[in-house]
């Protein structure tokens, strides 16, 4: 490949105010270029180079970025080699900001949203063919920081070159792990991650959320347990990302994605997460700070229960010693209504992510796109790792079968060749805790 004469000097940031704006947009600055921090004041503006600053926990970017606002975009836009778009994920907002950008961009600037799923096609109707050539999705994990997966969602008009230029220069300058996504909804991470954490809340109803995030905690894989992942992404959030799957996407499991009717009043009664300080979500503190956990029934919080099962303490226990396939045999073999909960949401993920080959991500990648960006985007063990963990293809089939749930053909027809997954050290996901 003949190396691209683009070079990226100076980086307008739109939504420079909001968490991945601000976030993302220092990830540029952290690789020493030039940022132009936008917002609807210069105080906001300001705010969000502190939040960059923050995340870095380096004073030297306050020397890369400037806060501005959005009257200047017309002075700063003509001298911007890369326009990075965070703001709301409202197509309105949106094209009112591209309308501006296509109008004062330089020819060959790039334009890029960080939007987690609206469509990159339909984002691009009724602009030029020059801001179509230049046009894509960057969607960076939040907080970029800590995440570095980034889904390149390219808009079919963009040329081979800017696709080569754009994939280098986010894996070597910006240290992101990049996934080629296809344009659909919620394209990769999150069309995979949400439905687990739907299906979770739909569970918990029944089952309780202590019982639900303890059966589905740190053990099975993942940094966060289910409920308290809603409560971190914030409950809003969460519904306008299920909401979208719902709309535009039919599949096996789509009847997952359906948002429960409680979660809906929570959200009108202001209870969404961490954000919603004194309201909480699943989880609360009291007056003395003590953590609390939703009693759906009347959406009240009491003092949190430790939970505490036999089979899933000896789990945890084989894992924190290293004898990993001794806690892969446990939780195969745990018994009674909590186990197959385990089973169903663990072989569940597997499947799921082996069917979505070629939907959400080039057939060509095979499942190894989907385990970048699960391991580097959410911090979950990749579903490849959970085949190899559980003994392989014909195993983890069997698995599935047992669970009563659909085995992929995508997973079904591979060969076993030794070790599927190709990230390194997938125990460093199971946490015995």
């Amino acid at each position: 490949m003949a190396k691209s004469s683009r070079t990226i000097k100076k980086v307008g940031v739109l939504g420079a105010s909001g968490n991945m704006g601000s976030l993302s947009g220092g990830i540029f600055a952290q690789a020493d270029i030039e940022c132009v921090f936008f917002a609807r004041s210069l105080d906001k503006a300001t705010a969000g180079l502190e939040a960059a600053v923050g995340q870095a926990r380096s004073d030297v970017l306050r020397k890369y970025i400037k806060a501005a606002s959005y009257d200047d975009l017309e002075k700063e836009i003509p001298t911007c080699d890369w326009i990075f778009e965070g703001l709301a994920e409202d197509m309105a907002i949106k094209n009112e900001f591209f309308a501006k950008i296509e109008k004062y961009k330089k020819p060959d600037a790039i334009v890029s949203t960080v939007s987690s799923g609206l469509s990159i096609r339909k984002m691009g109707e009724g602009r030029n063919e020059n801001f179509r050539k230049n046009f894509m999705g960057t969607h960076f994990y939040n907080p970029p920081g800590k995440l570095p997966a980034n889904e390149l969602i390219f808009h079919p008009d963009v040329p081979k070159e800017t696709r080569e230029f754009v994939y280098d220069f986010c894996e070597k300058v910006l240290r992101r792990v990049n996934i080629i996504t296809e344009d659909t909804a919620a394209f990769a991470g999150n069309r995979i991650g949400f439905q687990l954490l739907n299906d979770a809340a739909i569970y918990a109803e029944k089952h309780g959320v202590d019982k639900i995030d303890y059966l589905l905690g740190p053990y099975t894989g993942r940094a966060l347990a289910p409920l308290a992942t809603i409560d971190l992404v914030g409950l809003d959030v969460h519904k306008a990302i299920v909401d979208n799957v719902v709309a535009h996407v039919k599949d096996e499991r789509i009847d997952t994605y359906k948002m429960p009717a409680y979660m809906q009043k929570m959200i009108e009664q202001g209870m969404l997460g961490r954000k919603a300080r004194g309201k909480g979500g699943y989880f609360n503190r009291d007056a003395e700070k003590n953590k609390t956990t939703l009693n759906i029934a009347d959406l009240t919080f009491a003092p949190t229960k430790k939970e505490k099962i036999d089979w899933v303490e000896k789990t945890k226990q084989e894992i924190q010693e290293g004898m990993y396939p001794r806690a892969i045999e446990l939780i195969k073999n745990a018994p009674g209504e909590e186990g197959k909960i385990v089973r169903y949401f663990i072989l569940g993920y597997v499947a799921y992510s082996f069917a979505r080959i070629g939907e959400v991500t080039p057939e060509a990648d095979g499942i190894h796109g989907i385990d970048r960006v699960m391991s580097s985007g959410f911090s979950w063990l990749p579903p490849s790792g959970w085949v190899d963990l559980m003994g392989g293809v014909k195993e983890t089939c069997a698995q599935i079968e047992k669970a009563g749930l659909a085995v992929p053909a995508q997973l079904k027809g591979i060969k076993e060749k030794g070790k599927l997954c190709r990230i390194a050290d997938v125990s460093k996901f199971l946490a015995g805790r």
